[in-house]
C-alpha cells in the first residue's frame, strides 16, 4: 500500500490531518489499531439500549471553533448542555442542598475558594503563580490551607480537570480549568456548553469519509522506519505501508508500543518514557426518580462529580459521573456504583450503568492529558515538531486547547500543514 501521507490513528487529530491533506491534493492512508474510528472519542450504544452515548470525551466549549466548523461541514449538530436547576454538595461527611458547607465551616471554605480564584485569574492573565518550582494539587491545597470541605469540593472538579493522582499531577491543570470562567471551580461549567449529535466518533468517521482517506482498521503500527525518500510503517498484522511522509496522531501514552528508526530526539524519547497521568473514570448511569439538570459534587471518594444530563429513550434519566481511578470506586461492581450514586441521589433507583476503561485500553493507556508536576514540559508543543518525514499530532501536546478535541483537531491540522510544506519543498 502506498500514499502521499500515512496517518497513524483515526481519532480527531488523524481525521483533521487527513482533511487538511485532502485540501492540498494529497492522498492519505489512515492506519487505526482499533476496529473503529474516533480514538478517545467513542460513540456507541449504551449496553442493551438504543441510546447513543459518548464514552470518551464529549463537551465542546464556546471558543472551540475548529471542531464546530467540522461539525457543520459534516452534518453534526450541537446539543446544548442542560441548564443546572439544582446543585447538591457532599462535604465529605454529609449531603447538603443549600450550600457546600456548614455555617461553622463556611469562612474557611470561602477563604480557600478565594485563593483558588486569585491564582486561576493570574493564569488567565498570563501572570506567574506566586510560587516557584513544581506544585502538585496536594501541595497546593496544603499551601492555601484548604479545609476538609474545600478539599472535597476541589477534588470533585479535579475529576474533570486534572484527573490524575493529586500527589503527582500539576495544580496548574486544575487552575487552568478554573480560569475558563470566573476562577472558581464551579465556573468550569462555562466551558461545558455543548455535546455533539450523533457523536464525536461519528464526526471522525464523516471527516475521514469526506477526505476520501483510505481507512484501514485493526492495523496497529508496531514500527516506523524512515529515510530520505519516505516512510515505511510495519503493522502488527504483517502489512507494510509506504508513504512519502507520515503523521503520528496517537496519544502520548500509546507511543511506547512502537519503535522508530532512526530513533527520535532525546526529549521525545524522555517524554514518551514518562507519559502523562490522566486517570479518570467516566460512567453513564441510567436511573429512575431523578430529574434532569441536577449537578452533584464532592464526597469522600468514588463518584465525585455527577450531572443528570437528559432523559433516555426509555424514560429513565441519564447521569454522567466522574471518579478518580484511585480504588475508591469499582466501576465493574454494581454495589460500588450504587453506593456512590446513593451518596448524592438517595432517591435514585439504579437501572443500569456502562463505561469504558481508558486506563487499560492498550491504544490509550489513560484519559485526557494530565501533566506531572515535576515534568510539565512533556506537553510543550515545541518539542513535538516534525522529525525528518514524520510529524506528530494529538490533543496531549496541542499548542492550544490541549486535552480537548479542539486541541486534537488543531494539532492534526498543524502537523498536516508542516507535512504539506515538506512535500512541496
Amino acid at each position: 500500500m502506498r500514499a502521499d501521507v500515512a496517518i497513524l490513528g483515526a481519532g480527531l487529530a488523524g481525521a483533521a490531518a487527513a482533511s487538511r491533506c485532502a485540501e492540498a491534493g494529497l492522498s492519505t492512508i489512515i492506519l487505526e489499531a482499533r476496529d473503529r474510528a474516533g480514538g478517545r472519542g467513542f460513540t456507541r450504544k449504551f449496553t442493551g439500549s438504543a441510546d447513543l452515548l459518548e464514552f470518551g470525551g464529549g463537551w465542546i466549549a464556546p471558543w472551540h471553533d475548529r471542531i464546530r466548523d467540522h461539525a457543520e461541514r459534516t452534518g453534526i449538530t450541537l446539543r446544548p448542555t442542560h441548564a443546572i436547576n439544582k446543585h447538591r454538595w457532599h462535604d465529605g461527611q454529609m449531603l447538603r442542598s443549600g450550600q457546600p458547607t456548614s455555617e461553622e465551616a463556611r469562612t474557611s471554605f470561602e477563604r480557600a475558594i478565594a485563593a483558588i480564584r486569585h491564582d486561576a485569574l493570574l493564569y488567565k492573565e498570563g501572570k506567574p503563580f506566586p510560587w516557584q518550582g513544581p506544585m502538585t494539587l496536594s501541595r497546593y491545597l496544603d499551601r492555601i490551607g484548604a479545609s476538609p470541605e474545600a478539599r472535597a469540593h476541589v477534588l470533585a472538579w479535579w475529576t474533570i480537570s486534572g484527573n490524575g493522582d493529586p500527589e503527582k499531577i500539576a495544580a496548574s491543570e486544575f487552575l487552568a480549568s478554573c480560569a475558563y470562567g470566573d476562577g472558581t471551580p464551579a465556573s468550569m461549567m462555562t466551558a461545558l456548553r455543548h455535546t455533539l449529535v450523533p457523536g464525536t466518533g461519528i464526526l471522525a468517521e464523516r471527516m475521514i469519509a469526506q477526505a476520501k482517506a483510505d481507512l484501514r482498521l485493526n492495523a496497529a503500527v508496531s514500527a516506523v522506519r524512515q529515510d530520505q525518500d519516505g516512510v515505511t510503517l510495519i503493522c502488527a498484522n504483517g502489512e507494510t505501508v509506504s508513504a512519502r511522509a507520515a503523521i503520528a496522531c496517537l496519544p502520548l501514552n500509546a507511543l511506547p508500543a512502537m519503535s522508530f528508526t532512526p530513533g527520535l530526539s532525546e526529549r521525545k524519547q524522555r517524554a514518551i518514557a514518562l507519559g502523562h497521568g490522566g486517570r479518570s473514570l467516566k460512567l453513564w448511569l441510567k436511573v429512575k426518580n431523578v430529574a434532569p439538570g441536577i449537578l452533584a459534587s464532592g464526597g469522600p471518594g468514588g463518584l465525585r462529580w455527577l450531572f443528570s444530563e437528559r432523559q433516555a429513550a426509555d424514560g429513565t434519566t441519564l447521569i454522567v459521573g466522574f471518579a478518580l481511578d484511585d480504588g475508591t470506586l469499582l466501576p465493574e461492581d454494581r454495589n460500588s456504583v450504587a453506593a456512590a450514586l446513593a451518596r448524592f441521589f438517595p432517591e435514585a433507583e439504579l437501572v443500569a450503568w456502562d463505561w469504558h476503561d481508558w486506563v487499560n485500553d492498550p491504544y490509550a493507556r489513560g484519559t485526557w492529558v494530565a501533566l506531572p508536576a515535576e515534568e510539565t514540559w512533556i506537553g510543550d508543543a515545541e518539542i513535538w515538531g516534525r522529525e525528518g518525514r514524520l510529524a506528530f499530532a494529538t490533543s496531549d501536546f496541542a499548542e492550544s486547547c490541549a486535552g480537548w478535541f479542539e486541541g486534537a483537531i488543531r494539532s492534526g491540522e498543524a502537523a498536516a500543514q508542516a507535512t504539506i510544506e515538506l512535500l512541496n519543498d
